[in-house]
């Protein structure tokens, strides 16, 4: 499978012979069986109001690691909101990860994450997490091959936030970016629900890829709760170093 999860370092897996299994290689770009299906509580309905407009700017953005990166000019994005705080959704990180490593080979995809962080220490701090075990949370070597950036202000969070009509948006956040800058889908993510194994996001990436027409779960039902904030994440602005109680 080529999302499962890794085992943990030093951990190499073994076939009945002894000998070691070699993992299937599977194409990305290639049609799941069945159609994903997102969790009750975390669909993204046809008429989300961040779709099809164009993706606020990341230039007020302070860099952490990897090369700066623009929306558009080509090149399909997907960002991630995250936190060094939010140590539960790392899990969001990691899968983000996954996908990131499936489309290496695509040139015209690349993957981004924003802290969202109060201080910029804090952003810098989550880069001495990168190569570390998290096994309470089923991380093993935690990876992030994609370019991280600080959002001094949340400004882009904020800016994300309103083209999404939403009241508040927080860490497990993901957005598709076109190749033309516009946003194509939206996907929130939490603690043990987390892409590309869960939700619709790395199927809507493969499509936008392919430039096949992308899933789609109708509009939103009239009787559906209307507040956004249940919806979302919370996310605390305190800072806090265990947001969810895991003492790590």
């Amino acid at each position: 499978q080529l999302f499962a999860h890794q085992p943990p370092k030093n951990q190499s897996s073994k076939m009945a012979d002894g000998g070691d299994a070699v993992a299937p290689v599977v194409d990305p770009l290639a049609a799941p069986k069945t159609a994903p299906v997102a969790k009750e509580g975390f669909v993204t309905y046809a008429d989300d109001a961040a779709l099809g407009k164009p993706a606020p700017s990341l230039s007020t953005l302070e860099w952490i690691q990897g090369e700066p990166l623009k929306f558009g000019e080509g090149k399909i994005t997907v960002l991630l909101f995250f936190a060094k705080f939010a140590k539960g959704d790392y899990t969001t990180v990691a899968g983000i990860t996954k996908l990131a490593k499936a489309f290496a080979k695509v040139d015209n995809v690349q993957f981004v994450g924003v802290s969202v962080d109060p201080d910029k220490g804090d952003a810098e701090g989550f880069l001495k997490k990168i190569g570390t075990d998290m096994p309470e949370i089923y991380i093993y070597n935690l990876e992030v091959p994609y370019p991280l950036a600080w959002d001094a202000g949340k400004t882009v969070k904020d800016e994300f936030r309103k083209i999404s009509g939403l009241m508040s948006l927080g860490v497990s956040a993901t957005y598709l970016i076109g190749a033309d800058g516009t946003v194509v889908w939206r996907e929130q993510f939490g603690q043990g629900y987390c892409p590309p194994d869960k939700g619709q996001l790395a199927e809507q990436l493969r499509r936008t890829v392919r430039k096949e027409e992308l899933l789609t779960n109708g509009p939103k039902p009239k009787d559906e709760d209307e507040d956004e904030e249940e919806e979302e994440m919370y996310v605390p602005d305190d800072g806090s170093d265990d947001d969810l109680g895991l003492g790590f």
